[in-house]
């Protein structure tokens, strides 16, 4: 027997489809969306939501006078590169469908038709909506209408849209017979020590310089042995710093170096205090660069947390670590184009020293648009 027809509502059309698809299956029929404004509680303002209208197959399209569009809504993919491929071709006959039945068109009127596709890619790589708009409307601005159904055409202006919000910064420059002084902050589980490893031996073996280690984790013991093990492996001093005034006495230790990379203790970002006492340890030798590592497997949230709340360390750059376990890196770009602090390196595995790489503005697009994988 048909089903009533049934409206769901959610902040975003992704949401609402995925609500659709939980209650009717995916078999469900689309009656229509919209937009609407509902009333905030205790009436302090608005909020803007979507509004699918939506039945199960059983109901025919002949029983309403609004055409019906039959179509398949996908639930969110656990692992991006093993599935994007099928996802994303439902997803692109979804929307696709929707706006020949004007079922989307006005709710991104300012897409072209033909660039709806383009931007499902976008939001399936798990870019925000409203960055995806932009995104698709930098294409539409830099192409002529007949482009916009030539794929190359497309996919090298979203390349050039997504490079605009990607920031760079030189990999770090060693002078022979001066020190540089450079620290690594983030928080934990993110990899700073193995990045730490990585960028001393590349240094060390690829380029000749004297290179010197300084840790102040020794909050966890086996941080300390870890460092002390590449150290001994890459045949670098190591000096341990307990407190901020044992930072310049650390630093001396390790003789006439051309460059000292600094460990530190992972923090939550939520513990202000610890991140209050890390900045005292680098306010004590106050370095010629501090590079903000973080993690690609971490979701948008937590990134935009850890920028915010390290600030306090005056990092100046960012590292992007775990590259080869992320399944998207959209909520990535998110964050890159809000931190006002470029990109430095990305790590893309475990190896010491293989797995780290300057950041490389075209190439990063490529792997945030999934044009490119991490080998």
């Amino acid at each position: 027997m048909p089903a009533n027809p049934r409206t769901y509502r959610a902040a975003t059309l992704k949401e609402a489809l995925t609500q659709v698809r939980r209650d009717l299956g995916g078999g469900a029929v689309i009656l229509g969306t919209r937009e609407v404004r509902r009333r905030r509680f205790l009436g302090l303002g608005t909020r803007e939501l979507v509004e699918v209208t939506a039945t199960d197959n059983a109901m025919s399209s002949a029983s309403t006078n609004t055409p019906t569009v039959s179509v398949p809504i996908i639930s969110p993919v656990s692992n991006f590169q093993a599935s994007f491929g099928d996802q994303l071709s439902r997803l692109h006959a979804m929307v696709e469908d929707l706006s020949r039945q004007g079922r989307i068109d006005h709710l991104l009127p300012e897409l072209p038709a033909e660039l709806v596709p383009t931007y499902a890619n976008l939001l399936e790589a798990e870019v925000p909506e409203a960055l995806a708009r932009r995104l698709v409307r930098h294409v539409a601005e830099r192409l002529e209408p007949e482009e916009f159904a030539r794929p190359e055409a497309v996919r090298l202006a979203l390349c050039d849209a997504v490079e605009g919000c990607v920031p760079i910064a030189p990999p770090i420059a060693v002078v022979p017979g001066t020190r540089r002084v450079v620290a690594l902050v983030g928080p934990t589980g993110v990899g700073k020590t193995t990045t730490v490893a990585k960028l001393a031996a590349n240094f060390k073996l690829a380029h000749g310089l004297r290179t010197g280690l300084v840790t102040v984790d020794t909050y966890r013991i086996a941080a300390v042995e870890q460092l002390r093990t590449y150290a001994e492996i890459i045949d670098l001093p190591l000096a341990v710093a307990n407190a901020p005034g044992e930072m310049r006495r650390a630093i001396e230790e390790l003789g006439d170096v051309d460059l000292v990379l600094i460990d530190t203790a992972g923090r939550s970002p939520r513990d202000e205090v610890k991140i209050r006492e890390l900045a005292d340890f680098l306010s004590a030798v106050r370095p010629d660069e501090t590079h903000l590592v973080l993690s690609a497997v971490a979701g948008e949230r937590s990134l935009r947390a850890a920028v915010e709340r390290f600030s306090i360390v005056r990092a100046d750059r960012l590292i992007l670590t775990k590259l080869d376990e992320a399944d998207g890196l959209g909520g990535v770009l998110s964050v890159l184009g809000h931190a006002d602090r470029p990109v430095s390196y990305l790590t893309t595995g475990q190896a010491v020293p293989d797995d780290i790489e300057p950041a490389n503005r075209a190439r990063l697009a490529r792997l945030i648009l999934g044009h490119e994988v991490v080998q």
